[in-house]
C-alpha cells in the first residue's frame, strides 16, 4: 500500500510539473538576449508555489463573508470569478512581482517583467494542479484537462501583467503607475472572464466553449506581446554584435584552415615532384 501511495504521489507531481516545465522552457528560451540568473527564476517559481496559500485563505474568507459560491446565478458567479478568485490570485502574484523582483538590479529589460511574472504564475499553477490532482478520482483526465486549460491560462494572465510591468520599469515616472495598473487590471479581467464562462455549469456546453476560444486568442496575443518585449530589449545590438564577432572569428578560422590545406597540398605536390625526379 505504501509503494502505491508513493507511486501515486510521484505520478501526480510529474503530471502537474510537465506542462509547467514546457511553458517555463518556452519563456526561458524567449529571453535570449540577456538571460536571467537561473537561481532567481527558481526562487520566483518557488515563491509562486507558496503564494497559493494566502490566496486560498483570502478566497475562503471572502466567500464566507459574501456568502457566494458557484451558484446558477450570473450575478453571484461574476462576483465570485472576478472579485473573489481572479482579483485575489492576481493581486497575490502582483504583490510578489512588485515587491520582490521589480526593483532588482537584474530586472534589466522589458521582457524581464514577463519572465518573472510567468515563473511566479507557473509556480502557482503547479501548486494548484497538485491540489486538484490529489483530490481527483481520475488523475490522468484531470492532468490532461489542466495541461490545456488552467496552466496556459495562468501563463497568459502572467504575460499580460508582466508585459506592462516591464514597460513601466523602463519609461518615465508619469506613466509608470498607469502601466502597472493596466497590467494588473488586464490580468484580473482576463482571469475573471475566462473563469466566468468556464464555470457557468448550468449553461449549455456552447457557452463554455467561449472560454476555450478566448484561451486560444489570448495565447496568440500573449506570444505577440512576448515578441514585442523581446524586440525592445536594450541588449539586441549587443547580441548582434557578439554574433557578428563569432561569425568573423569563424570566417577567419575557416580561412586559416583553407590556407593550411593549400600549404599542405603544395608540400605534398613538392614531395611528389622530388620523388619523380629521383
Amino acid at each position: 500500500m505504501r509503494k502505491v501511495t508513493k507511486f501515486r504521489c510521484m505520478l501526480i507531481a510529474s503530471l502537474a510539473f510537465a506542462p509547467v516545465l514546457a511553458f517555463g522552457l518556452f519563456i526561458y528560451l524567449k529571453d535570449k538576449y540577456y538571460r536571467e540568473p537561473l537561481i532567481w527564476l527558481l526562487i520566483a517559481f518557488g515563491v509562486g508555489c507558496l503564494s497559493i496559500g494566502p490566496a486560498i485563505f483570502i478566497e475562503r474568507i471572502l466567500e464566507n463573508r459574501v456568502g457566494l459560491g458557484i451558484s446558477p446565478n450570473f450575478g453571484s458567479l461574476a462576483i465570485n470569478t472576478f472579485l473573489v478568485v481572479s482579483l485575489t490570485e492576481e493581486l497575490c502574484k502582483f504583490a510578489i512581482l512588485r515587491i520582490v523582483f521589480y526593483r532588482k538590479r537584474f530586472f534589466s529589460e522589458p521582457i524581464n517583467g514577463i519572465v518573472y511574472a510567468v515563473m511566479l504564475s507557473l509556480g502557482f499553477a503547479f501548486a494548484e494542479s497538485l491540489i486538484y490532482l490529489l483530490g481527483s478520482p481520475n488523475v490522468y483526465a484531470t492532468a490532461i484537462m489542466r495541461s490545456f486549460t488552467a496552466v496556459p491560462a495562468h501563463f497568459i494572465f502572467a504575460v499580460f501583467m508582466g508585459y506592462y510591468m516591464g514597460q513601466a520599469k523602463f519609461t518615465y515616472q508619469a506613466r509608470r503607475t498607469m502601466l502597472v495598473l493596466l497590467g494588473l487590471g488586464l490580468a484580473v479581467f482576463t482571469h475573471g472572464f475566462y473563469d466566468f464562462f468556464l464555470l457557468a455549469w448550468w449553461m449549455p456546453a456552447s457557452f463554455q466553449i467561449i472560454s476555450f476560444g478566448f484561451l486560444f486568442a489570448g495565447l496568440v496575443f500573449a506570444i505577440l506581446l512576448i515578441n514585442s518585449a523581446q524586440r525592445r530589449s536594450p541588449f539586441v545590438k549587443r547580441h548582434k554584435w557578439l554574433k557578428n564577432i563569432e561569425k568573423a572569428k569563424e570566417k577567419d578560422f575557416q580561412e586559416y584552415l583553407a590556407s593550411q590545406k593549400d600549404q599542405l597540398k603544395k608540400r605534398r605536390e613538392g614531395l611528389n615532384g622530388r620523388d619523380v625526379a629521383e
